[in-house]
């Protein structure tokens, strides 16, 4: 048997059909004598190809060329680094380690890549308002929505 199932649907019947495949899929767990787990939730898709072209295109481009700290101007890399520390931080696991007696916490830098749709704009509006506001830059495209 698979290990689960999932679908994204975007009309009524696309959503009965999925329904009426994961109960099915339930059933079938139930009956091995485990639990099944059936969610459903609304889509958010992954940050999209635009938003990035747009982040690492002018966003980054006109923040690397304008913005100075201490008199020196940094690569589009090195923004990069501070937005991510600056506005999505770190994520925290306790990870157990062999031959350790107690759990191990690793601290890791979040990452634009597993940011959705709406949380990347969240954080492309932050980036462009801290680049206004405290580096004074100009943008010359105001938002990734009007990008191309």
């Amino acid at each position: 048997m698979s290990t689960g199932y999932a679908r994204i649907v975007s009309n009524k019947l696309d959503a009965h059909h999925a329904a009426t495949l994961a109960y099915q899929f339930a059933v079938e767990v139930i009956n091995q004598g485990k639990q099944a787990l059936i969610q459903s939730r609304e889509h958010e898709p992954d940050r999209s190809i635009q938003q990035n072209r747009f982040y690492w295109g002018p966003c980054l481009k006109e923040i690397s060329e304008q913005a100075r700290i201490d008199g020196q101007r940094w690569a589009s890399e090195a923004w990069h680094e501070l937005f991510k520390r600056m506005f999505l931080g770190y994520e925290i696991k306790k990870v157990r380690v062999a031959g350790r007696a107690k759990t191990t916490v690793i601290r890791r830098l979040r990452s634009t890549t597993g940011l959705k749709v709406r949380a990347m704009s969240e954080y492309l509006e932050k980036v462009q308002a801290f680049a206004t506001t405290d580096l004074g830059v100009m943008f010359s495209v105001a938002s990734w929505e009007g990008y191309e």
